[in-house]
């Protein structure tokens, strides 16, 4: 597998393009990721989001109507992609597949499998693919997602990383910044776990 990416857009939020002989799988298109998708891809598969923040989703639906091409979403964020949030969104979209908890998809060569972890918002997911876990804005290094927007969770935040903890370790590429594993940020979950106490 053949992993690129680039931070795109204002918030620099991370598009990755995943590439086997089969075709590309497109993960969190954001604000900016048209132009880095259409270069870089040559056949491309799925749109697959780790949530719906407009941040994440900006490019996704310019980019299936490009492609002709479905797009992943976890369950619980649907209400995100529908409408105009923060006033950001001037695409608001009905994606293709809702994804719930430690659902598996198949698509030709390529074995998705979405992990639920609310609280940054309610379909908050990480998606693992060969072992490899894409966290959008749930765990990042030496941080995590802020749990006070609208529809955002703290104890839902709070669960989602006492269930994380309980991982065995796995390379980690957030929605923001540097990629990192589990066992480096270990000691960071359990700083922020106490502050919801």
């Amino acid at each position: 597998m053949k992993l690129i990416s680039k931070p795109c857009g204002d918030l620099a939020t991370n598009c990755y393009i995943l590439e086997k002989p089969c075709g590309e799988l497109i993960i969190d298109p954001g604000m900016e990721a048209f132009e880095f998708v259409i270069q870089n891809t040559r056949n491309p598969l799925a749109i697959l989001c780790t949530h719906g923040h407009f941040d994440h989703i900006f490019d996704a639906k310019k980019l299936k109507e490009k492609f002709n091409i479905p797009i992943y979403l976890p369950k619980g964020d649907e209400i995100l992609v529908k409408s105009n949030q923060f006033g950001m969104l001037n695409t608001p979209f009905e994606p293709d597949f809702l994804v719930g908890d430690k659902e598996k998809i198949i698509i030709k060569d390529w074995e998705i499998l979405f992990h639920h972890f609310p609280g940054h918002t309610p379909g908050t997911s990480m998606i693992e693919i060969d072992n490899i876990m894409f966290s959008g804005d749930f765990i990042f290094s030496g941080s995590i997602g802020r749990s006070d927007f609208d529809l955002s969770d703290p104890n839902l935040m709070k669960q989602s990383i006492q269930k994380v903890l309980k991982y065995p370790n796995f390379e980690l590429f957030p929605g923001h910044g540097f990629a990192t594993n589990l066992d480096k940020e270990r000691t960071n979950l359990k700083y922020f776990l106490n502050l919801f106490d």
